[in-house]
């Protein structure tokens, strides 16, 4: 494997690395070089970052066998990467001298992180961005984790397509994802108030559908004590999945652990947060958190 490592100057150095993994199938770079800007708030704060190509991307060697992008996304949410990050800290470790380490990416890199650090406590914390809680494989997986916000946005592109006679044609071909389509409209439905239940045993809680390697490695990280800033762009769909499909699902689980992960909304930005504004705010809001765990000596 190939990457970069950029080291802070010595006298300032917090003896941590910020393992910036590579989002999904792209590279070391990230899009409109994300992981670039991100280095450079950093490094100046005394922090050695590394960034490097999973094995069969950008420049490092290995396959990848997968014909289908969506079943690549499945095997990197259920750890396609952890032994490479693993691999990576073992280099640090011994090249550098750098055992302490923040697992953080955007979207398939903050997913590798999470598994990653569930795999190995050398991995602190979660600087995570955009992490991605359910399963891309296939609409069938797609539907089942629709959120409210999802369906109302949907709701009016179906509606726009009651007019258009080639939607017409899509539905009744049998080439509509039906289930989607009735989950759009069940969400649009009023709910009727709920029963005062009886007393006597709860009921189980619904299903969860969030991925169940996210769900094991999340409550890993928490049950070891282990903190997590979850950044999330305001525009994107990942923010509602964690809080319709997780945060709420287990609430009650979650509070005794509110003193361990925080979540930061970047309001408008989009998932790669293209705009310089946004990354600043990224760079600004990771710096305090990383700088108020990793004190400078």
């Amino acid at each position: 494997m190939r990457g970069i490592l950029s080291e802070p100057d010595p006298a300032i150095s917090r003896g941590a690395c910020v393992l910036l993994l590579s989002p999904g199938i792209k590279g070391r770079v990230g899009p409109h070089r994300l992981y670039l800007k991100i280095a450079a708030r950093l490094i100046p704060l005394g922090f050695h970052v590394l960034r490097f190509d999973y094995s069969g991307l950008g420049d490092s060697e290995g396959y990848v066998d997968e014909r289908m992008l969506v079943d690549v996304y499945n095997t990197i949410h259920a750890g396609r990467y952890v032994d490479d990050t693993i691999c990576a800290m073992d280099w640090m470790q011994q090249e550098v001298g750098v055992s302490r380490f923040i697992g953080s990416g955007l979207c398939g890199g903050s997913i590798s992180a999470l598994l990653a650090a569930k795999a190995d406590s050398r991995i602190e914390c979660l600087l995570g961005i955009g992490l991605p809680t359910v399963l891309e494989g296939g609409p069938e997986n797609w539907a089942k984790a629709l959120t409210h916000h999802q369906a109302a946005a949907l709701r009016g592109r179906y509606v726009r397509k009651l007019l258009d006679p080639k939607a017409w044609t899509r539905l009744v071909s049998g080439r509509t994802n039906y289930e989607a389509l009735w989950k759009v409209v069940k969400k649009a439905l009023p709910v009727p108030a709920a029963p005062k239940p009886a007393p006597g045993p709860s009921k189980p809680a619904d299903t969860d559908r969030t991925n169940p390697h996210f769900a094991s490695a999340f409550w890993s990280m928490l049950s070891t004590g282990r903190p997590m800033l979850l950044i999330f762009s305001g525009a994107d769909r990942l923010r509602y999945q964690f809080a319709e499909n997780f945060e709420s699902h287990h609430a009650a689980r979650l509070e005794p652990f509110q003193h361990l992960y925080e979540v930061h909304v970047i309001e408008k930005a989009n998932h790669v947060l293209s705009s310089a504004a946004w990354v600043d705010e990224l760079g600004d809001v990771a710096g305090r958190w990383l700088s108020s765990r990793y004190p400078a000596n």
